[in-house]
């Protein structure tokens, strides 16, 4: 990487959908792919002040459309419903980190002066897929859970790579080695969760975009006929291990949803509106899975190294004021919370612990519930993170609204493959 951009880019509206079932949840029942990414598009359009005849091209982000959606090269699909007829597309599919890598490509677009606009969305449902190759996309039937997981599965190299280095493998090793290397014990472990889950459920009642989440932890240990959080989220009948530590509530639950990003260079995007957020920095990587389980990760210590170059941030502990790091599973949030410099080293899980995290603790994560607590979408996460980030930095977050704006911020993705993408959002 030269380390530069030729211009600055910044953000002039990002924003998603409710992340809920497609089957189910009244704000998106019923919607398909196309409907879904739309609804995101327009609501950040409307924001931005833009149609779409104001934007040069768009991306869009999807992990696996060929199983969740049997569709390729679907790009010009949308082009009508987003009301860019004729305007250049980019479909591409980087798992989870899908959207992240969708940013990143489109702040690359406008910097190099080709395109002064460019719209980067992502769209996922993961609850069902098509009836049968080549119906229309309203026909669908449920996921089984071997299917799932063989989806899942797809992304590792099988000629190459052992089964066991796919899906929760590497982030399960991941856990393991952080444990190890700084000597915590069991109990350790599950305050670290149990408090952090706490922390984001708290913050995810209060957010509109979480229609899943309808009662407290307590209320629900309650309900189940526990006299604690604690004894409840560790209860292998309601929290069942996924391995030697990772359970499943510290894994976010699939959901389907959009999301939607309006990128201009700078400049233009002070004409559309009062509040531009500027991307300072960025990078992404990618490698076999194998080699994603350590701590730190040489990806993560890459990616942080070029982003930080880039926003000219020398000091991560006292520059950056927010994170958003994509928690799904949870025990990704102490290594990389440590390798952004964000955490003073082998302190994150004590953060978490001692719920410092939240919104009016002194570093901030997933202000919005993160995936743990609001659903985890598959390709659009990254961007629900980037639109918690923009809200913040706006004073935009309502209850969940840090109370000094962040004025630097990461988000930070991983996806299967593994795929590595990170930003520095700055606030002008």
């Amino acid at each position: 990487m030269s380390g530069h951009l030729a211009r600055s880019v910044s953000i002039l509206a990002a924003t998603d959908t409710p992340l809920g079932i497609v089957a189910s949840t009244p704000q998106i029942k019923g919607y398909t792919e196309r409907e879904l990414l739309t609804q995101a598009a327009l609501e950040a359009m409307e924001y931005a002040h833009v149609t779409g005849q104001d934007i040069d091209a768009f991306n869009i982000g999807q992990s696996g459309p060929n199983v969740y959606s049997s569709v390729k090269s679907a790009g010009p699909q949308y082009s009508d419903w987003l009301g860019m007829h004729l305007k250049p597309s980019l479909f591409h599919d980087e798992a989870c980190a899908s959207a992240g890598f969708g940013l990143n490509e489109a702040v690359m677009q406008v910097a190099s002066g080709a395109y002064d606009m460019v719209l980067t969305g992502a769209v996922q449902i993961n609850s069902t897929v098509p009836e049968k190759s080549g119906y229309p996309p309203q026909f669908r039937r449920n996921l089984s859970p071997e299917e799932l997981f063989s989806t899942v599965l797809m992304a590792t190299d099988p000629a190459y790579e052992k089964p066991g280095t796919g899906g929760f493998g590497p982030v399960e090793a991941i856990l393991v080695r952080y444990v190890k290397q700084y000597g915590l014990s069991y109990d350790d472990v599950d305050e670290m969760f149990v408090n952090y889950l706490m922390t984001q459920r708290e913050v995810a009642l209060k957010n509109a975009k979480a229609p899943l989440v309808t009662q407290s932890y307590e209320d629900e240990a309650a309900q189940f006929g526990f006299s604690s959080v604690r004894d409840y989220l560790f209860s292998n009948k309601f929290n069942p291990l996924m391995g030697t530590l990772l359970r499943g509530r510290f894994v976010g639950q699939l959901t389907d949803g959009a999301s939607a990003i309006i990128v201009a260079a700078t400049d233009i995007a002070k004409r559309y509106v009062e509040h531009p957020i500027e991307v300072a920095g960025f990078s992404q990587a990618t490698a076999l899975n194998h080699t994603f389980m350590n701590v730190p990760d040489p990806g993560d210590a890459k990616m942080f190294k070029e982003a930080y170059a880039m926003a000219g941030i020398t000091d991560p502990g006292k520059e950056v004021d927010w994170a958003g790091i994509h928690d799904c599973p949870a025990s990704m949030v102490a290594p990389v919370a440590e390798a952004a410099g964000y955490i003073p080293e082998g302190q994150a899980w004590k953060y978490m612990r001692d719920g410092l995290v939240g919104p009016h603790g002194p570093r901030p994560i997933n202000t919005d519930g993160g995936r743990t607590q609001t659903g985890h979408p598959d390709s659009p996460a990254d961007a629900v993170e980037v639109a918690e980030c923009v809200s913040q930095m706006r004073g935009e977050a309502g209850e969940r609204q840090i109370a000094d704006p962040p004025r630097t911020g990461i988000v930070w993705g991983g996806g299967s493959g593994f795929n590595l993408c990170l930003a520095v959002l700055r606030s002008l």
